[in-house]
């Protein structure tokens, strides 16, 4: 069965304290997301993000990249890149590809070599489809910055030789950045898709997180989503759950889920 998912990506900057790891679980309930893609995790703990599960890449350096996943959607072939710049899964023959590349002018040489040759060990030649997002520290256009950007030629040969598109491309959308400084601003995080999956599409967006200094980008897109088997049998509530009331309030904010979905299917009952 379809469902519209939603993919976010977020640098959170190296948070670390518990306040602040709370204010990212708040923020992934609020926006209701369904795959997380973290870079500069500091953090290797996440796993107090509750109905989340978290997949993270501690590395040799000290940023890592982590992937969340709702606890319903279960994650496979999982790699990663020893320096914790990167991290992949795959969700239902779709490769998920988190990235996170050195940054600054400085290490522009480091940053070409990631592309060409680091992120190709994510890779797997058993999935049709793909989503690579992430912190990627450079530009393809001139459009994605107000000054002169750190362009990389080799992400660009990565994009067009597995066929991704920018899942933000459009010619009717004005400028959008996601990261300011007091120099200038850059669309520096985004995500790209094969074009089959751009054409489910829903809408992608920024939004801004107030524990970091990135906007994250979030994508919406229809994907099959794999039934939960419950084996033989018909399933029966437990009234007693409806006294306890931590059982309530989840129930209330999966209420105020659904309702906020609804409008993203052509009637009530899908």
């Amino acid at each position: 069965m379809q469902y519209v998912v939603k993919i976010a990506t977020l640098n959170i900057n190296g948070i670390t304290s518990k306040t602040r790891i709370g204010m990212l679980g708040d923020f992934l309930r609020r926006q209701d997301i369904d795959f997380a893609l973290l870079q500069e995790v500091t953090r290797a703990d996440l796993t107090t993000l509750r109905r989340y599960t978290a997949h993270t890449n501690i590395g040799t350096g000290r940023r890592r990249t982590a992937i969340l996943a709702k606890e319903e959607l279960v994650l496979s072939d999982i790699r990663r890149i020893p320096s914790g710049r990167g991290i992949a899964a795959t969700y239902n023959g779709i490769r998920i590809i988190n990235v996170y590349a050195p940054s600054g002018a400085e290490k522009r040489n480091a940053r070409e070599s990631f592309y060409d040759t680091e992120i190709t060990s994510l890779l797997l030649s058993t999935d049709t489809e793909m989503i690579i997002a992430g912190d990627f520290n450079c530009v393809l256009s001139s459009a994605d910055t107000t000054g002169r950007g750190n362009y990389s030629r080799a992400l660009d040969t990565l994009t067009k030789g597995l066929g991704l598109k920018d899942a933000w491309e459009s010619p009717h959308t004005r400028p959008t950045y996601t990261h300011y400084t007091s120099t200038g601003a850059s669309r520096l995080d985004g995500i790209y898709v094969t074009e089959n999956l751009r054409k489910n599409k829903k809408g992608v967006e920024t939004v801004a997180a107030a524990f970091t200094d990135h906007l994250a980008v979030i994508l919406r897109i229809t994907l099959d989503i794999r039934n939960i088997c419950r084996g033989r049998g018909y399933w029966k509530m437990n009234v007693s759950l409806l006294n306890e009331p931590t059982f309530r309030q989840s129930m209330q904010e999966e209420w105020t889920r659904w309702r906020n979905r609804k409008k993203y299917y052509p009637n009530p009952v899908l």
